[in-house]
């Protein structure tokens, strides 16, 4: 029992097991994927049509996890895990991409070699040549403590452009 300083019983105020989950939560720091292309973003020519892109995330505890946090108050301890699940690119073609998780980096020895993970080809040019991209993490969070449990889910989205080209050959039908 706790005492107040008068020396009479303390009134401790109670925490639910899901409030001291959310504190959990918020105290993990997830965040939305830290997008990365091959070829990038900020690339002069970017994307070509019908060649592959490859997209990826940073590797970070916030962006591709898994992160577990802890949070107390009293006697009840609670415990949550957040895992990423995928992570779903909308590519600015009306194509959406799921892949199972934060995708392959990119490195020039695979220059035009599609991603063994995580990739799409454009077959047109995307708005204007532009293509908005959204790439969205799905978190699954589980919490237990306090003689409670739950699952929830969290989706975390960021966003980035790609120019997108198309390369055009001429025959002319001449020959030297």
């Amino acid at each position: 029992m706790v005492f107040a300083p008068n020396g009479q019983p303390a009134v401790v105020p109670q925490v639910s097991p899901a409030e001291l989950a959310e504190q959990a939560i918020s105290e993990m720091g997830l965040s939305a994927p830290d997008i990365r292309l091959a070829p990038p973003a900020d690339s002069p020519h970017g994307a070509t049509i019908g060649f592959p892109v490859w997209m990826w995330t940073a590797r970070r505890e916030a962006t591709v996890g898994p992160v577990t946090r802890t949070a107390s108050a009293g006697s009840v301890t609670v415990t949550a895990t957040a895992t990423l699940a995928k992570i779903d690119w909308s590519m600015g073609d009306g194509a959406t991409v799921s892949c199972p998780g934060p995708g392959t980096e990119f490195t020039d020895d695979r220059a035009g070699q599609p991603s063994p993970t995580c990739g799409h080809v454009y077959r047109a040019l995307a708005g204007g040549g532009v293509a908005g991209i959204n790439a969205t993490s799905r978190w699954e969070i589980r919490w237990s403590g306090g003689g409670q449990s739950a699952f929830r889910t969290m989706a975390l989205t960021s966003s980035s452009r790609l120019p997108v080209r198309e390369i055009r050959t001429l025959n002319t039908g001449r020959s030297r």
